[in-house]
C-alpha cells in the first residue's frame, strides 16, 4: 500500500521537472559587439591580455558545464594580474535549461575564440539570444552603460495588423519597465508576458532579461533603451530580439520561451518527500 502512494506520486510530480527544456529556439548565429577601437599587439599587456581573455572564456565554460539546483545562469569572474586582467561574465536565459544553457556557452565561446582580441570591452550573443558572453580589461559588469554593447534585429514576417500589435508590444513594454524599476518580478531580474492583440485572435508573447548585478532602476533603464529600439529595428515585424550588455528582450507572436527554473522545484521536491516519508512512518 505504502509503496503504491509513492509510486502514484512520483508519477505525477516527476514531468514537472522538464519544464525548464522546453523551448523552441535554436542557435543559429552568433555576433560580437565591441564598445572600443582595435588597438594592436605592441607590447606585452596586450598580449598577455588576449592570452587572459582566452583562459577566461574556457572558465566561463567551464564553470556553465557544471549542475546545480537551481542552474546558474549568471557567472562573472576575473583572469590574471591586475594591469593584464581579463574580466567576464554570462547570462544565460532564465528559461533555459542547464544544459541549454551551457550549449549556448560553448558556442558563443567558440565564435569568439575565432575572433581577433585586440578589443578591450566586447559582447558575444547568439541571434536567438539565449545567452550573453562578455568580457573587459575593467570591471564595470555592475554598471549599466546607454548604448553599450547594443543590438537588435526584426524575426519574422510583417503583420498586416501592425497599428494594434505594436500599441498591444509597447504598452507591454511599458509596463514591464515599470514593474522592473520597483523590483516588482516574481522571479529576480527575469519575467515573460502572455499579451492578446485587441481585437484579433492573436497573442504576443514577450521575455525580457537583466543581468542580477545591476540595480531595479538601471534595469528598468536598460529595458527602456531597448523598447525605445523596437520601432527602428522591428516595426511592423511579427518578433525581434534585442540585447544590451546588461539586459535582453526578446518578443514573437509564436510562443517561444519554457518555464523559468528556480530553486522552488528541488525544494518543492524535497519537502514533499519528506512529508511522504512522514506517512510511511504511521502505516
Amino acid at each position: 500500500m505504502a509503496w503504491g502512494l509513492f509510486l502514484l506520486f512520483f508519477t505525477i510530480i516527476s514531468p514537472i521537472s522538464n519544464l525548464a527544456s522546453k523551448t523552441d529556439d535554436s542557435i543559429s548565429d552568433f555576433a560580437r559587439v565591441c564598445n572600443d577601437n582595435l588597438t594592436f599587439k605592441t607590447n606585452s599587456t596586450n598580449l598577455n591580455f588576449e592570452n587572459n581573455v582566452n583562459l577566461l572564456l574556457s572558465v566561463l565554460t567551464s564553470e556553465s558545464s557544471h549542475l546545480r539546483h537551481p542552474p546558474l545562469k549568471f557567472f562573472n569572474t576575473s583572469v590574471g594580474r591586475v594591469y593584464e586582467r581579463a574580466y567576464g561574465s554570462y547570462l544565460c536565459r532564465n528559461d533555459l535549461s542547464s544544459k541549454q544553457c551551457h550549449n549556448c556557452i560553448v558556442n558563443v565561446t567558440n565564435f569568439m575564440f575565432d575572433l581577433e582580441f585586440g578589443y578591450s570591452d566586447c559582447i558575444g550573443f547568439d541571434f536567438t539570444i539565449q545567452c550573453i558572453v562578455r568580457y573587459a580589461k575593467s570591471s564595470k559588469f555592475s554598471l549599466y552603460e546607454e548604448g553599450f554593447g547594443l543590438t537588435y534585429q526584426p524575426i519574422g514576417n510583417n503583420v498586416t495588423n501592425y497599428k494594434e500589435y505594436n500599441k498591444v508590444l509597447l504598452d507591454t513594454m511599458q509596463s514591464l519597465v515599470e514593474e522592473a524599476r520597483y523590483g516588482n518580478w516574481t522571479k529576480a531580474n527575469f519575467t515573460t508576458r502572455e499579451v492578446e492583440v485587441t481585437g484579433y485572435k492573436e497573442k504576443i508573447y514577450v521575455l525580457v532579461q537583466c543581468t542580477p548585478d545591476i540595480s531595479a532602476i538601471n534595469c528598468s533603464n536598460c529595458l527602456s533603451e531597448l523598447s525605445s529600439r523596437v520601432p527602428n529595428c522591428c516595426n511592423n515585424s511579427q518578433g525581434g530580439v534585442l540585447a544590451h550588455a546588461n539586459c535582453l528582450m526578446k518578443y514573437d507572436n509564436r510562443s517561444f520561451f519554457g518555464e523559468a527554473s528556480s530553486s522552488f522545484m528541488p525544494t518543492y521536491i524535497y519537502v514533499s518527500f519528506v512529508l511522504l516519508l512522514n506517512i510511511f512512518s504511521f502505516i
